[in-house]
């Protein structure tokens, strides 16, 4: 099988194992979210508090997706996946006993589906960095993809499952079916024996690594032209999402499994699209297949309100489908790609932060609207914004990323060090001084700039280039790290992409004449008098 395949990567057993696990989850929080926005459209009147079901599903990633991608990148992500499935079992289960019994209120709905909501978004990013860190690096593209079809097939299978088990058994039995997915999973954790890896730095603290994180993505111009693009789009189009079951009931007069059915038509497209990706990326340029996916959704937006035809509705949610996923699986699959390993759960963490915290946000929003001027204004009005958004978003960078932005090299110059120090002693100052070909010194600034944003991207602060007033040609490079043991952290973090970028530098310069000072932060003698 070519490697560029969307099924490749499920030769690898373990990947296999957790993809299939991680399709188990997507199944049982697709019944969740689905299902209890069903049971809570029967629960009240209110289309506030149907659309708040999405937004108690997705706020949580908003609020704890970073915290737990920083974790996950610091502890034993085992025991950490292990605590959040136990935390959605909890959730779960809760919830079936409240069914069960006849206790199950709107609000009680609402809060054990955000307790729910946060298990998953503590757990998003480390089973994300986890499962991708199962295979070769060159086939992570097509993991993406296949992580994209195990979303989009259970938010097909998810809604009609728990649509079908809603009309024939019961509220109770899609929760206890939800819970067994979850016990199900953690035991399969259980028999999991990851590899470990041997650091020799120690790890960072929790804010630390925080700002590492964020400064990361802060100093990559493809990072942050996604991460605008997904939140922009998605906070608009989730109009359709959060409005879905008000068009299911009120403009189309279905029940629960026909509610399922219009889900499954969006999962379906979404199937298809991915199906298809990692195909399309070698054809069409990612900026060009963005902006077609969001027209072609925003299209679809509009003319669901405007039809009661149910055979019409559900062909459209199979374009919004497709359209859906040629915006956001290209947008992470260009997060995926471009991220380091050091930091892959971190921007992990801040791409399910932007786009689920969207939809959180869309969700509440579009509820409101939706009170005020109604369904149909409301899907219409999205469509509109969903269309200014791409001029907002029409300056974005989209490239996928290569095996060199990701993997580390070791540095080859040596550290020389007079005096023991320690891994708290700082700040640490760097100058590396360049004599600069008079042909190319416009060259030489450009490069050098380029050397200074993957300085920053990997933990140096105050990065700036000077020109000597006394000789033209010679330039001085400085920057400052917090610490020795930041300053050491920032050289384990140097890519093939970063390394390349350097050699280039060399280019422009007589090589002979570059050195390299390294001085760390004197305190004053005096400082306790």
């Amino acid at each position: 099988m070519n490697q560029g395949a969307t099924w490749y990567p499920l030769k690898h057993r373990q990947f296999r194992l957790f993809w299939s696990a991680g399709a188990v989850i997507n199944i049982a929080i697709w019944m969740q979210t689905v299902g209890a926005a069903w049971i809570m459209a029967g629960l009240t009147d209110s289309a506030w508090m149907v659309s708040l079901v999405q937004t108690a599903m997705t706020l949580p990633v908003f609020l704890f997706g970073l915290p737990g991608g920083v974790i996950a990148d610091l502890v034993n992500r085992k025991y950490w996946l292990l605590f959040t499935q136990s935390v959605m079992l909890t959730a779960a289960s809760i919830l079936f006993v409240l069914a069960a019994t006849g206790s199950l209120s709107s609000w009680m709905l609402l809060s054990l589906t955000f307790l729910l909501g946060t298990g998953s978004a503590l757990s998003m990013s480390a089973w994300m960095a986890v499962t991708l860190t199962l295979i070769p690096r060159e086939i992570v593209p097509a993991a993406v993809a296949l992580n994209a079809i195990s979303t989009n097939v259970a938010r097909a299978l998810g809604p009609a499952i728990g649509g079908l088990l809603i009309a024939v058994a019961g509220q109770a039995s899609m929760f206890l079916l939800i819970a067994c997915c979850f016990m199900g999973v953690i035991l399969f954790l259980f028999g999991w024996r990851p590899v470990r890896v041997s650091n020799v730095l120690p790890p960072e603290t929790f804010l630390g690594g925080m700002r590492s994180g964020l400064r990361y993505i802060r100093h990559s111009v493809s990072l942050v032209s996604s991460l605008k693009q997904v939140f922009i789009f998605t906070s608009c189009a989730s109009a359709l999402w959060a409005l879905l079951p008000l068009i299911a009931k009120d403009q189309l007069q279905m029940e629960a499994d026909g509610y399922g059915l219009l889900m499954a038509a969006l999962g379906a497209g979404a199937v298809i699209a991915a199906l298809n990706l990692t195909r399309l990326y070698r054809l069409v340029a990612l900026r060009q297949l963005v902006v077609v996916g969001a027209v072609a959704f925003a299209i679809v937006t509009a003319a669901v309100s405007l039809t009661d035809v149910v055979w019409v509705v559900w062909l459209l949610l199979v374009i919004a489908g497709i359209a859906w996923m040629a915006v956001n699986a290209t947008v992470a699959t260009i997060v995926q790609t471009c991220a380091a390993d050091w930091v892959r759960a971190r921007v992990a963490s801040v791409y399910l932060l932007m786009y689920m915290g969207a939809m959180a946000v869309g969700g509440a929003v579009w509820g409101l609207i939706a009170d005020y001027l109604g369904t149909t204004n409301s899907l219409l009005l999205a469509a509109v914004s969903i269309v200014l958004g791409l001029w907002l978003t029409r300056d974005g960078v989209f490239v996928l990323g290569s095996e060199a932005d990701y993997r580390t090299v070791s540095q080859t110059d040596e550290l020389v060090v007079a005096a023991e120090i320690n891994h708290s002693d700082g700040p640490v100052s760097v100058e590396i001084s360049y004599w600069a070909l008079d042909e190319f010194q416009q060259d030489f600034i450009r490069c050098a700039y380029a050397v200074g944003q993957s300085r920053r991207r990997n933990g140096a602060r105050n990065w700036r280039l000077y020109r000597d007033l006394a000789e033209p040609n010679r330039f001085v490079e400085r920057f400052i790290v917090e610490s020795w043991l930041g300053y050491l952290r920032q050289r384990d973090r140097v890519t093939q992409a970063d390394q390349n970028t350097e050699s280039q530098l060399q280019r422009y310069v007589i090589s002979t004449d570059v050195a390299t000072k390294r001085y760390i932060h004197q305190p004053n003698a005096m400082d306790g008098w």
